[in-house]
Formats: structure tokens, C-alpha cells, sequence
């Protein structure tokens, strides 16, 4: 999806305009919009939505309003999420033109520090083609009145720079008319009349400079009571005596003085745990100054790969002055299919500032602009939700200034040069303070014993234990037993763990989609004849499967790389005890074949089992 917010709202959904409905879900979305991946409160978004005092049913019109924006966005309404006291929208920066606006006029910035004023052209007429009116029109709320403000200044400063750029090319002629046309709309902007009476001497009319400078004068005198400032008493100054005076530069933009693009999604409040891996993974750098740095993180679903990331790339930031980039790759998500690296190096250069028809067409030469683009650059690049190493490879830049930060369920052993890191599930102690934190002490502190249940029938898992805590925060007449006795429903559980757009089922099904037919089947199967808890090894598998034992053993050894079966020891396995759980749900998933053979492996297990217990 698309937002247009630098004009009148306008969202689109592959290319078709999306209908909002009425002017409070136009309004609710812009606010959402303007803190994008960012919780905004219930309050905020209410005075957003009312011009004056909201009405007593303003919450539950609230609600209805949410529920009415994500049914306006059809297949992609999980964009729209609760959190905690508000609600945030989930989206790429750079599908909001505002942003990507933003990224455009810092690369312009950076190009023109850099020397090369083309390449800057080029980046502020593509920023300044997004806009097609006043940001934020038709909404009539004082509440986006400053934020409107803030963009026309934004706008004003790019279009005076873009003018002082083509004022260096010699475009002088050309422009004494916008600069004219300009100077009439904002007649008190010292900025624009700069550069017009500039335009003007360069152009021979000195006389047409001077008045230009006098008009302005004596407009500032009566309208304000104060004289021009120095820069232009200087320029004018300068005139008179025939100087060839230099182009002004512009004041910067708030964008350009941001120095670089941020596209780092919010840090949670409630991170809790993983120190140990925190310094070891900020102490990780390349020992060779050519190499580059890969940090890499796999794990299980849910068990915080993308939560982590994102902490330590806001630790590492500030050793990154030229830009953090982020993107989702959807390695594993829900409804998304892996994004192909193509799309993935396009996402990446247009956040990194490069213009949409300046991005080759051909894969090869994709991939060579974006490492061309942060050649000794200090950039950090967070590649989050993998599929494997064969999608992170094109995306990888070539300097060793650069640290890219990669998240993947897989284990990514086919990536030449890459620190690697697996996450487990939290400790008992790790888990019940993330549930403290987000459930709140005062209603979970006086029975710690019940907490620790809790955490454990969560499996430590931190997706399952901050959803638990979240439905207990958001239910004040639960009880701490109500919710163990909900979560010891083990054919509930995963129907427990579920709350809005986040679910540990959903979680465990995309990954499960991703396996092969024999994998899929080995799950279903070893899912539906185990005991929790209960380890397994390739013979079992074999005999489950009627499969050669080196077979079955390449299949266990698949799913341990997919962290979808867990070891202690060599060759043996067991499952997660929620993802048996699911597993065990999807034992009637069956494909042609499967049922005789799982009878038949359900007999042959227990044969096994009598044998073992009878030879010790």
C-alpha cells in the first residue's frame, strides 16, 4: 500500500485508490501515519478525531473507527494494530510519501556536500514531485495544523535549494519567474528574495535587484517594524558595487539537519533480557577494516529475533552516521510471500535517498548501485525475517564500514563471514520479569509462585509470555489462577496465545508453510505420537515414516536448522512444547497416504517403546 499525505490523503492498494470512508478515519489515519511503527494513544488519537471535546461514546467510536479503517484496507488490514494504550500502523516508511520526501531532500543534501550537484537536482525535483497540494488538505483540524506547517517549511527549504542549485548551472532567466511567483506567496521569506534578487543581477537587471531588496524593506519595516537581515544587507550590499555575489545557501531543512535516514522501527518499552548476548553482539566487529561485519540472529518463532535486532541496532546507531536502514524480507510471514531481493534492493535504495527512475532495471546492476551507494559509507542495515542465505546474498553491501544486522528462523550456515548468534527461550527468571513488566507488579507480585506457572506453561517462549501478560493487563477481573487455568487447556493454549495481529499459532503456521511436503508430514506425525517433552531419534522418524534412516535423519536435521525441533544431545530431538501443540493440531492436515501410516507409526512407536523399557 501507498499514502499520499503531501497533498490531499490519498491511499492506494496495487495501484487501485482505497475508499476511507469518513473525515475521522481520514483523520485517525493521518495521525497514525504521521508517528508511523509508533504506539499513539487512545487521547491522541481522540483529539485528533473531535475538533473539540470528544463525546462520552468517543472510545467505542474509536474502536468502531478502527474497525472501520482495516476493513477499508481489506487483505492488508493487520497494518492497523492494538498496542498496548494505543494503536500503531505497521508500515514501510517509504510507502508514506512524507517519508520518503524526508530521505530524498537528505541524499540531496549529501550529494551536493559531496560535490556533485546533479545528482542533488535530480533528488529535490523527485522529492518535490511527490507533492500535488497543501499537505494534510481537507482534514480542518487545528491538531494537524503544525504538522501541515512543518511540511510546507520543509517544501519551501527544498524548492529554495533546488533554486540555488540551478542558479549555479547558470539556469538564471529560467527561474526569475518561479522566484517571482514565489516571493508573491511569501512575501515576508528573506530566503526567496535572496535568491530573486540573485536571478535578477544575474541576469544584467541590477536596477530590478535593488528595488527587489527595497519592496522587501519596507514591507518588513511596516508589517513587523524590523530592518532585513544581514545576509541580505549583505547580497545587496553587494550589488551596488558590482560583486559577483555567490549563490545564498538556503537555511537547511529540519530533514536535511537530520544529517541521515533513520528507518529504525520503535524500541520497545517492555525488552527485557539478553544481556549477555547484547555485549556480545556490540563487541562483535570485523577484523579485517575491508571485511564486512554480519551479525546474525536465528531462532525459534517467537522467541524475540526481531525484538533484539532492534535494540542493538539503536545501541549500535550512533557508530552509523550516515543511515540505519530496515527491511521486512517476510521470510516467514503470515500473508506475505518472501520479498525477492529485486524488490528488496529497490526498497533499500529508495530509503537510502536514490530516485525511483535512477534504480537500474537489471538484477546485477541493482545490486551493484546499492553497494555502490554505501561504498565508504558508515551505513547499518537491519535485513530482518529471512528465508535463507541465498535472499541475504544480492543485499549484502561490499565495505567494511557498513554492519548489517540479519534475523532468520533458519540458521544461516550458507553465509560466508557472518557472526551468528541462536536464541533460546528465555530463562524462568527472564520470562516472569517480562510478564511483571507488561502485567504490572501490583497485581502479579503477591504470588510469584503463580506467575512462574504461568511463564512455564508459556514455555518461556517470550511471543507467548508477552501476550499472556498483555491479555491479563487488559482484563482487570482476571485472576492470575484463571489464567493458569486457561493456559493448562492444552487443546486452548495456542487459542490463549492470541491477541489482535499477534498469535504464536500464526506464527508456528507461517513457518510450517515454508517446509517441504516431507517435512510437513514428519511434524504432523511425530507431533501426533509423541509424549511432551519426549525425545526421538532417526530411527524413530524411519519407522514413523517407513522412510531409510538417513533419510529421516536429513529431515530432523532440516527442522533443527528451521529451530522447529530442539536438541540436548547429538542425534536425539524433541519439540517445544507449543510447537507439539500445534503440531498435534495439525495431525488431521493430512496428505494422500498419511492416515495408514500414521496408524501404523503409532503402533510401531509403542512396540519400540515396550522394547526399550524391557532392555533398559
Amino acid at each position: 500500500m501507498y499514502f499520499k499525505v503531501l497533498g490531499t490523503l490519498r491511499v492506494q492498494r496495487d495501484g487501485e485508490r482505497v475508499d476511507l470512508g469518513g473525515l475521522r478515519q481520514q483523520r485517525l489515519l493521518v495521525m497514525l501515519l504521521l508517528n508511523a511503527d509508533k504506539v499513539v494513544s487512545a487521547e491522541r488519537l481522540l483529539e485528533a478525531m473531535w475538533d473539540g471535546e470528544p463525546p462520552v461514546t468517543a472510545r467505542r467510536q474509536l474502536h468502531n473507527a478502527v474497525a472501520a479503517l482495516r476493513r477499508s484496507f481489506a487483505a492488508a488490514k493487520h497494518l492497523v494494530v492494538k498496542d498496548g494504550p494505543g494503536y500503531r500502523i505497521q508500515v514501510d516508511q517509504q510507502d508514506i510519501d512524507a517519508h520518503r520526501f524526508t530521505a530524498m531532500v537528505a541524499s540531496a543534501s549529501a550529494a551536493a556536500a559531496a560535490g556533485r550537484p546533479t545528482a542533488a537536482v535530480e533528488q529535490l525535483e523527485s522529492a518535490l514531485a511527490l507533492w500535488d497540494g497543501p499537505a494534510l488538505s481537507g482534514l480542518n483540524s487545528p491538531v494537524f495544523e503544525i504538522a501541515a506547517a512543518r511540511f510546507e517549511e520543509n517544501r519551501l527549504s527544498a524548492t529554495e535549494r533546488l533554486i540555488g542549485l540551478r542558479l549555479d548551472g547558470g539556469d538564471a532567466a529560467a527561474l526569475v519567474p518561479q522566484l517571482g511567483e514565489l516571493v508573491s506567496q511569501h512575501p515576508l521569506r528573506e530566503e526567496t528574495r535572496k535568491l530573486l534578487m540573485l536571478a535578477l543581477h544575474r541576469c544584467g537587471r541590477k536596477a530590478d535587484a535593488l528595488t527587489t531588496y527595497e519592496q522587501c524593506r519596507r514591507l518588513l519595516r511596516a508589517e513587523l517594524g524590523v530592518d532585513p537581515g544581514a545576509s541580505l544587507r549583505e547580497l545587496y550590499e553587494r550589488i551596488l558595487r558590482d560583486d559577483r555575489p555567490r549563490t545564498p545557501a538556503p537555511a537547511p531543512s529540519r530533514a536535511a539537519e537530520r544529517g541521515n535516514r533513520s528507518f529504525l522501527p520503535y524500541d520497545t518499552a517492555h525488552f527485557t533480557g539478553r544481556a549477555e548476548e547484547l555485549r556480545f553482539l556490540t563487541g562483535c566487529r570485523s577484523a579485517a577494516g575491508t571485511a564486512l561485519s554480519i551479525l546474525a540472529l536465528d531462532g525459534m518463532p517467537g522467541v524475540g529475533k526481531t525484538t533484539l535486532a532492534v535494540r542493538l541496532a539503536h545501541q549500535l546507531a550512533h557508530r552509523f552516521p550516515d543511515g540505519h536502514l530496515f527491511v521486512d524480507l517476510h521470510g516467514h510471514s503470515a500473508d506475505q510471500e518472501p520479498l525477492g531481493p529485486d524488490a528488496a534492493l529497490e526498497r533499500l535504495l529508495l530509503d537510502f535517498g536514490v530516485a525511483r527512475d535512477r534504480i537500474p532495471h537489471d538484477s546485477g546492476h541493482r545490486a551493484a548501485r546499492w553497494r555502490a551507494e554505501l561504498a565508504e559509507r558508515r551505513v547499518l542495515v537491519v535485513l530482518d525475517n529471512a528465508l535463507d542465505a541465498r535472499q541475504i546474498r544480492p543485499l549484502l553491501p561490499g565495505t567494511g564500514k557498513a554492519l548489517v544486522i540479519v534475523t532468520s528462523q533458519r540458521r544461516l550456515a550458507g553465509l560466508d563471514g557472518v557472526t551468528s548468534r541462536s536464541l533460546d527461550v528465555f530463562s524462568p527468571a527472564e520470562a516472569a520479569a517480562l510478564f511483571t513488566r507488561i502485567a504490572g507488579l501490583g497485581r502479579t507480585g503477591v504470588r510469584p509462585d503463580l506467575v512462574a506457572e504461568i511463564v512455564s506453561l508459556c514455555g518461556f517462549l517470550p511471543l507467548a509470555v508477552s501476550i499472556a501478560a498483555s491479555r491479563f493487563h487488559n482484563r482487570p477481573a482476571w485472576t492470575l489462577e484463571h489464567l493458569v487455568t486457561r493456559l493448562r487447556d492444552r487443546a486452548n493454549r495456542l487459542g490463549v496465545l492470541s491477541l489482535d495481529d499477534r498469535s504464536v499459532a500464526a506464527q508456528f503456521e507461517a513457518s510450517y508453510r515454508k517446509l517441504s511436503a516431507g517435512q510437513r508430514k514428519l511434524v504432523r506425525v511425530l507431533g501426533s505420537t509423541t509424549h511432551p517433552g519426549e525425545e526421538f531419534d532417526a530411527g524413530t522418524a524411519a519407522l514413523l515414516l517407513n522412510l531409510p534412516v538417513p533419510d529421516a535423519e536429513r529431515l530432523l536435521e532440516e527442522l533443527f536448522d528451521a529451530h522447529l525441533v530442539r536438541q540436548r544431545t547429538a542425534g536425539r530431538y524433541h519439540f517445544h512444547e507449543l510447537v507439539q501443540d500445534h503440531a498435534r493440531a495439525k495431525a488431521d492436515d493430512r496428505e494422500p497416504g498419511d492416515g495408514l501410516r500414521s496408524t501404523f507409526g503409532r503402533t510401531a512407536l509403542a512396540t519400540v517403546t515396550e522394547l526399550e523399557c524391557s532392555f533398559g
